[in-house]
């Protein structure tokens, strides 16, 4: 394509080329985490491809192979799309992206990802356009999807979500990581009802993948519940969510309970 510049990001040019979904000055604390993150995962075989377009930034994809995978699947000899965003959508740029990806899982069983019908991560529409084929839902709202590339075991979520959320039985719990810029803030929102409205709240992070694999829910690398039950996985959180939650036993509303996992 004319005008149109995918860049390999490392981590010697991360600094300098940036974390494309959010530049906003009040998320540094977030973009800084996920650079560090970003650094150590390199070596895990994580990549991150940035799309230009006439100068400017249209998009980017981020993937890894399936054993180092920030979801909770098991998608060994598979690479695995944890993100892509395009701003400029109907001009082939996410394809293009994709078919990077792709060439980059040459000589693997294909390529799979997790979606949702809720916003934060892809919708599925997207990638069965693209050939790519559902094989496993998991409650309330995600899908896993693949495209092989030769004939293999397929990838499959770890199951087992009631008994992972239960152990989180009691009040308002934050299973996080650094994956996402967005969750940083999102921690500090949290923090701040907590001060203001006296909420209890555990905080547990996510250190390496194989803790993400088997989190509480399907995205691996955010989950909010309460009293064991799955609420979100979306690190914008409005606080009438978080007050409605800590009020007492009405706070999971029906949308909550529709959410809960096992």
């Amino acid at each position: 394509m004319k005008n149109v510049d995918i860049r390999d990001i490392t981590p010697a040019n991360v600094s300098d080329e940036g974390i494309f979904c959010v530049e906003i000055e009040r998320r540094r604390d977030g973009i800084e985490k996920k650079m560090d993150w970003f650094k150590d995962r390199f070596k895990e075989g994580l990549r991150m491809k940035k799309l230009v377009v006439k100068g400017k930034k249209a998009g980017f994809i981020e993937y890894v192979p399936g054993e180092y995978a920030w979801r909770t699947v098991e998608a060994r000899n598979y690479v695995f799309i944890h993100c892509i965003w395009v701003r400029m959508a109907g001009h082939g740029y996410g394809r293009l992206l994709l078919q990077k990806c792709m060439e980059d899982a040459r000589g693997t069983n294909g390529v799979a990802i997790v979606t949702s019908d809720e916003p934060w991560l892809p919708g599925k529409e997207f990638f069965l356009k693209n050939g790519f084929r559902l094989i496993q839902r998991a409650p309330p709202h995600f899908q896993l999807l693949v495209k092989q590339l030769q004939d293999a075991p397929l990838p499959r979520f770890n199951d087992g979500w009631d008994a992972r959320c239960k152990r989180f039985a009691s009040g308002l719990t934050v299973v996080y990581s650094d994956q996402c810029p967005y969750i940083d803030g999102a921690i500090k929102h949290i923090h701040s009802c907590q001060e203001k409205y006296g909420i209890p709240v555990d905080f547990e992070k996510l250190e390496n993948c194989k803790q993400a694999q088997f989190a509480p829910g399907p995205s691996g690398v955010f989950t909010l519940l309460y009293n064991g039950k799955f609420v979100t996985h979306k690190p914008r959180l409005p606080t009438k969510l978080l007050r409605r939650i800590i009020k007492g036993p009405d706070l999971v509303t029906k949308r909550a309970q529709s959410s809960q996992l096992g």
